[in-house]
């Protein structure tokens, strides 16, 4: 009776990739919810059909929502306009099917798109805000007796506008929205159904594992601390069940860890020992934070199997990580490079341009600060452009940090497009200084 999709946002080249990531583990944590509650569910893995073109990859969701009455549909803020058409495709086909969308995205910015869709074609029928396990059970338990049972429609509406973490528009158009402040107790969360990914195309061998909900930091480009309002850390003892899990499965060959799994040091240890303990032999990568790394913190993440770290470094010059909330020294962060190549560890370095307090001149700065890292063959380096996401401080308090968004088309929110400019530079600058920061990220491409 549910289909959850997941759009395709790939390209081809992206997912045969060495460490493709496997699909939104919001749908798949879903999908365990509702099998636990004996609610038939499937999921429609668009990433999965990556020989197909636009034509082809339509027809298959044509085929594929005929046994289905409602739909969850997952989006970032760039691939927001792939759900809303595969929306359309569903309310062609049936304007009784019930679209449920969730997501950053729509978390952030769900007024505006309930409104906007009204007074155009109306395809979403309810958005879930934020962390949604329990709203979206809820929800598909409240639409599956209306489907079976003909009653009154006022007691659905009561039961809607008592469902938290709900937005929508009612049946006399008047916009709803209860929010909620209830945190999810991760603990209490089954093992994402990976069970239930088709096997048919493509496969995954690269699987993601979420350590945490929530973020202590307060960077201003990223919008995870305002839709995880607490920091929550796993157990180690459900992390190594969900491992286990993934081993069984016998396609994956690669695991992920997020996000920054050494925001807790006594935990970072655990964690890392973990893998020695218990013989765990497949290999993993994982993000943390490098200033904080030591002699010692590297040889364990080698001695755990650990191949690769990602870490943001954003910027070479203090002033810009400080106006931008990211409390990082670049001479620690260098340090912890350091002592992760004494351990031939690949890194994979994230940068940022554009950031409020950005100058020629800082810039500069950061290209030479490139330059004296230890990077080798086994490293690779990418160069975003700062984007102001919904949700995160820089949409919020654009008038704080004085930037000025030139670019509303959200399918340009993807990092590599110029969305805004600041005082200190133009567009034209910007474009400028992005050309010569992506010969910089080519000079870093890892070598495979």
């Amino acid at each position: 009776m549910i289909l959850l999709i997941n759009p395709r946002t790939s390209k081809p080249s992206e997912v045969r990739s060495q460490f493709f990531r496997e699909p939104n583990l919001g749908l798949l944590y879903l999908a365990a919810i509702l099998d636990l509650n004996d609610i038939p569910v499937e999921i429609l893995d668009l990433e999965q059909f990556i020989d197909l073109d636009e034509d082809e990859l339509e027809n298959v969701i044509h085929e594929r929502i005929i046994d289905y009455k409602i739909f969850g549909i997952t989006s970032l803020t760039n691939t927001f306009h792939l759900a809303l058409n595969t929306a359309k495709i569903i309310k062609n086909y049936d304007r009784n099917n019930y679209v449920i969308l969730g997501g950053p995205h729509v978390s952030f910015m769900y007024e505006d798109i309930l409104q906007n869709d009204k007074r155009t074609e109306d395809l979403i029928d309810y958005i879930c805000i934020g962390e949604a396990e329990n709203t979206f059970l809820h929800l598909v338990k409240i639409l599956i007796h209306k489907i079976l049972n003909k009653e009154n429609e006022s007691i659905y509406e009561t039961q809607l506008e008592n469902l938290k973490g709900l937005a929508y528009l009612n049946a006399k158009g008047r916009f709803c929205v209860n929010h909620s402040k209830e945190v999810i107790d991760i603990e209490n969360l089954p093992l994402p159904a990976r069970y239930k990914l088709s096997q048919e195309n493509y496969y995954y061998t690269v699987a993601n594992v979420i350590v945490n909900r929530g973020c202590p930091n307060q960077c201003s480009f990223c919008s995870r601390q305002n839709l995880f309002k607490n920091t929550r850390i796993r157990t180690i003892k459900s992390i190594l069940e969900e491992i286990i899990d993934i081993k069984s499965l016998r396609t994956y060959n690669h695991i992920n860890f997020y996000d920054n799994i050494n925001i807790n040091r006594k935990f970072f240890r655990s964690f890392c020992k973990m893998f020695v303990e218990n013989e765990l032999d497949i290999p993993w990568g994982c993000e943390l934070r490098v200033d904080t790394i030591n002699s010692d913190d590297a040889r364990l993440l080698k001695e755990a199997g650990c191949q690769l770290v990602a870490t943001g470094i954003e910027s070479a010059n203090e002033m810009v990580l400080k106006t931008n909330f990211k409390y990082q020294d670049p001479e620690r962060v260098r340090a912890g490079i350091v002592n992760l190549k004494k351990f031939n560890m690949a890194i994979q370095a994230y940068f940022v341009l554009g950031l409020p307090g950005e100058t020629d001149h800082s810039f500069s700065e950061t290209r030479e600060y490139i330059k004296s890292l230890p990077f080798d063959d086994s490293d690779e380096l990418n160069y975003f452009v700062a984007t102001p996401y919904p949700g995160s401080r820089l949409w919020d308090e654009k008038e704080y940090f004085g930037i000025s968004i030139l670019e509303n088309d959200f399918t340009k929110y993807d990092c590599n497009h110029i969305i805004f400019e600041t005082k200190q530079l133009s567009k034209e600058n910007l474009e400028g200084l992005y050309a010569d920061a992506k010969k910089i990220e080519k000079a870093y491409q890892r070598k495979l």
